[in-house]
């Protein structure tokens, strides 16, 4: 972990402070450069022992050459090849922006976008659900966002829809097309590369924008190119690339899962990345992404140890777990894996426990046979982290943006939390959130997150269409263990200066790209605006304990 000490400095000095480092970067380095190194943390899920000691894989001769082992040329163990550990160092640095090129072949190019014309119509053609903005927080010309606790236009209210608000846009994954990869002087060739996303990907592209958030696969065509047979990225096989969505400081997902980590729950590792694409008419400047550990590749087995046990992605009105849902469980909860056994018993048995008659005749009863096969825990502490930091884009509102691991150890599912550009104020008007954060932010339930999504700390507003909220906090037991977890994410973790400290630091090492993208003063605006919403919520999280 890195050194947090901290010099205090007022929070209202923050924007005069960065947007001088800012403008100082940018006039020292041209826009394409490395940024230079920063102190940040590296996870403690990592192995640093094992990381720091890797060497580069400029320094790691292969033991035979590409055309003796039938591989591709250039292709190195340490980089290319399934037989090595993932080496988090060089692929989530905490003290530098890494560089990306994606090369797509014009006709490969071309049916990736006619692909998406099937599933979200013309690109261009609209701003995204309710005026959604493209990334980094620019709108498309002539939109209007919808206004602080407005729904946007097409979207149903909680009430009606089955389980809260809608999951994905479409149910259908954009198509694979073969790229190649190149990343400090190595190339990967017929990587799988595809769009992902939902808001994200549905707004960039209705907005015209050239700045999509992608995935990538690096043997997804091994059977069509059996030279990268078990093809790897210093031992991972996919990442996930996310386009700073609604999140115009291109922090908020990095300071929430880093927050998840201080906090011993299960949580990818991130870094930044500065991507051009070439798809046959010249390099284009991306700009920066965040690439984020994805669960089941590698952070499942990283945190338990192995990934033997059942991997749920939920997304889905029947994730909700609500009564009546229990005929939905298994087209809500995606197997990432042992997809050839039909059975969804683990997520059967949790909904059958969180609705038995012992909830309310003998709650001791209830709470063993729960914990029994649920990590109750963890979910309590990810809940109150969740609440502190306003994420209304997942359970409790929306139906998705989480998954569920069956560890074979204990026989409990455990909650593990996804996708966090929302956070920390930030909603689909890409204001950062701002106008929502008012005095006492969140210690209301009217206080909203999101587009009608509620950021309550004492969740009474959220009701039993969320049973795993509703149930447990109407139990004294769950419940006073959820406000201990309220305290203590806000007394340890989510404190103004340390905040601050975090927030100064990535924004540093992202000002060259950044200032370039969305402009040197926006961004240092972007950033200040976060960092209120932080000040106002300890605040609001005060104010709730002290009830």
């Amino acid at each position: 972990m890195k050194d947090r000490s901290f010099v205090r400095r007022p929070l209202a000095g923050v924007a005069v402070l960065l947007l001088a480092a800012l403008l100082a970067a940018c006039s020292a380095l041209p826009a394409t450069a490395p940024a230079p190194a920063v102190p940040a943390a590296e996870s403690a899920a990592a192995d640093p022992a094992a990381n720091t000691a890797e060497p580069a894989v400029s320094e790691v001769a292969p033991e035979e050459t590409a055309a003796e082992s039938g591989r591709p040329a250039g292709w190195r163990d340490a980089s290319h090849s399934n037989d090595v550990d993932p080496t988090y160092a060089v692929v989530f640095p905490q003290d530098r922006v890494n560089e990306i090129t994606i090369t797509i072949a014009p006709d490969d190019w071309e049916a990736m976008q006619a692909d998406m014309v099937e599933l979200y119509g013309e690109p261009g053609t609209r701003g995204g659900p309710g005026g959604m903005m493209p990334p980094g927080g620019a709108p498309p010309e002539g939109f209007q966002p919808p206004a602080p606790g407005e729904r946007p236009a097409g979207m149903a209210p909680p009430g009606e829809m089955p389980g809260g608000g809608p999951g994905d846009f479409t149910t259908e994954n954009p198509m694979w097309v073969p790229a190649t990869i190149e990343f400090d002087g190595n190339t990967w060739t017929h990587v799988g590369v595809r769009y992902k996303g939902n808001s994200s990907l549905m707004s960039g592209w209705n907005s015209g924008s050239p700045k999509l958030p992608f995935k990538f696969d690096f043997d997804e065509f091994e059977d069509d190119y059996p030279e990268i047979d078990n093809q790897r990225f210093y031992g991972f096989k996919q990442l996930s690339l996310a386009n700073g969505f609604a999140d115009p400081t291109f922090l908020r997902d990095a300071l929430t899962y880093d927050l998840l980590d201080e906090a011993g729950l299960v949580a990818a590792e991130t870094a930044f990345y500065h991507i051009t694409l070439d798809h046959g008419e010249g390099p284009v400047d991306l700009g920066i992404y965040t690439a984020i550990e994805v669960i089941d590749d590698t952070v499942v087995e990283r945190y338990f140890g192995d990934d033997d046990g059942n991997i749920y992605e939920g997304d889905g009105r029947g994730v909700s777990l609500a009564a009546g849902t229990f005929d939905q469980i298994e087209s809500s909860f995606q197997k990432e894996n042992n997809e050839d056994e039909a059975d969804w018993g683990d997520i059967e048995a949790l909904y059958t426990v969180l609705h038995d008659a012992t909830r309310e005749r003998d709650p001791a009863a209830w709470r063993a046979a729960l914990e029994s096969i649920f990590n109750v825990d963890a979910f309590l502490e990810w809940l109150a982290l969740s609440a502190v930091i306003g994420h209304w884009d997942t359970y409790g509102a929306m139906t998705h943006n989480f998954y569920l691991y069956n560890d074979p150890a204990t026989g409990q599912l455990t909650w593990i939390s996804w996708d966090h550009n929302m956070t920390m104020g930030g909603d689909m008007g890409g204001r950062a959130g701002l106008a929502e954060a008012a005095p006492n932010d969140g210690a209301q339930p009217n206080r909203r997150g999101g587009p009608g999504r509620s950021v309550s700390l004492d969740k009474a507003d959220v009701g039993d269409g969320w049973p795993l909220i509703r149930y447990l906090l109407d139990d004294p037991v769950y419940h006073a263990a959820y406000v201990s977890y309220v305290e203590q994410v806000s007394t340890d973790l989510f404190t103004p200066e340390k905040m601050a400290a975090k927030a100064q630091a990535l924004a540093g090492l992202l000002a060259p790209y950044v200032a370039e993208e969305i402009g040197a003063e926006e961004y240092a605006q972007a950033v200040e605006q976060l960092l209120d919403f932080v000040e106002t919520r300890a605040g609001a999280v005060a104010e709730f304990l002290a009830q």
